[in-house]
């Protein structure tokens, strides 16, 4: 690169010596800006889609599409209180890095945004009734769960939640793979390799 540079400048300076019009500089500078961002479009050329990278895009779709499905649940959460607790639609952002590992030759990781909402009520059928909205928040939560791909297919390896919570500290807590199996409202099922 160093020398096809060293080519260029020289050229330019042949031309302005034989030509000492300023119109020469104004016509080769395009020329030494284009040229080079010209060659570097070609380095930076994306990696190849394979199976690493089709099956953790499987599963970002998977994940995405169970998450979609969840709806809003009661429990009783004291003597006399039920309580409904919610979700908004929730941001995957998958990301699948190549690694020099030969065991491990990709890493992946899913980032899923989403906000809880929780509302009261005295008795079940009142709790059912609420329809959350803003007013209910309760908190932001960011989950971070990490793959590995062994050459045949993904296995979740670890994960954590980051909750933040209005007028309080945040919250980062490890997430167990059982927590994450979970099938029911709270856990992520659709987000484990199958």
């Amino acid at each position: 690169m160093r020398s096809l540079h060293n080519t260029l400048a020289a050229h330019c300076r042949a031309l302005a010596r034989r030509s000492p019009a300023p119109h020469a500089l104004v016509v080769a500078a395009p020329l030494l800006l284009t040229l080079p961002l010209w060659l570097l479009a070609g380095c930076s050329k994306p990696e190849p889609t394979g199976p690493a990278q089709t099956s953790f895009a499987t599963l970002a779709t998977a994940c995405t599409q169970f998450l979609a499905t969840r709806q809003p649940h009661v429990r009783p959460s004291g003597p006399g209180e039920w309580t409904l607790t919610g979700y908004s639609p929730a941001l995957i952002q998958p990301e699948v890095t190549h690694t020099e590992s030969p065991v491990t030759p990709y890493v992946g990781k899913l980032v899923i945004k989403d906000n809880e909402a929780q509302a009261h009520a005295p008795t079940e059928a009142a709790a059912q009734a609420i329809t959350l909205t803003p007013a209910h928040l309760l908190s932001n939560r960011t989950h971070t769960f990490i793959y590995s791909f062994d050459g045949q297919q993904w296995r979740w390896q670890n994960g954590q939640r980051l909750t933040k919570m209005p007028g309080q500290n945040d919250r980062l807590e490890a997430v167990t793979l059982a927590e994450v199996s979970a099938a029911g409202p709270k856990g992520f099922a659709g987000c484990v390799p199958r």
